[in-house]
């Protein structure tokens, strides 16, 4: 029986991560790289620190850094969270809440940008707790942070289903041993292999945990 649900942030709460995407393309593009749909995979729910450097290997440290900047300049200015969150997220939180479940959220965003979602939405009585990239040491597809959700949680992998939209987070929620309800996104390539459930509508999520043995 399930007893907990753990999201994912990004892409899947807020809608992130296509804003993220589209900034990094536009920029690639400036600095020559011809964006591609790989590139689309390499990048989607990663740090960009992790991957600009795969992006562009012929480039320097410094010359990363100064790309880092600005991306950051761009991709985390005037960020309104309310206005980015994803449609039928607040009714499917109502709805797990009055039927008794425990929500968490295991982001591989840091404590003070989740903090920032949950007051920019009023979301914080829904919450139980999370887990952000501070506390963790290994980030997705690791399941560290799954597994850190559950364990503060109280209940085992059989009690618990995620709901992501990456290939790394599908991936860290098996590696956790989680079933894991895939949000599809349309709008862009993303790998999305290997989910146990699909959904296009946030609410569709309810039916499917209720239906779970």
């Amino acid at each position: 029986m399930i007893k907990a649900v753990i999201f994912d942030l990004d892409g899947v709460l807020i809608d992130t991560e296509y804003r993220a995407i589209m900034i990094k393309a536009d920029l690639c593009r400036r600095y020559g790289l011809q964006w591609t749909a790989e590139d689309y995979y390499r990048t989607a729910a990663r740090p960009f620190a992790t991957t600009i450097g795969r992006l562009f290997p012929e480039k320097s440290q410094d010359e990363l850094n100064r790309m880092l900047a600005e991306y950051r300049s761009i991709a985390y200015v005037d960020m309104d969270y309310h206005r980015l969150a994803i449609p039928g997220v607040k009714e499917l939180l109502e709805t797990l809440r009055g039927k008794g479940y425990r929500i968490a959220i295991a982001s591989m965003s840091p404590k003070r940008k989740i903090d920032q979602v949950l007051s920019a939405n009023h979301w914080e009585k829904f919450i139980d707790l999370f887990v952000s990239s501070d506390d963790v040491e290994r980030l997705k597809p690791d399941p560290d942070c799954y597994l850190k959700a559950m364990s503060k949680l109280g209940v085992n992998s059989e009690e618990c289903i995620v709901i992501e939209d990456s290939q790394v987070g599908i991936d860290a929620a098996h590696g956790a041993g989680c079933k894991c309800i895939c949000r599809r996104e349309h709008r862009y390539p993303i790998e999305q292999r290997n989910a146990d459930f699909y959904i296009d509508e946030m609410q569709e999520a309810a039916e499917i945990i209720n239906n779970i043995e």
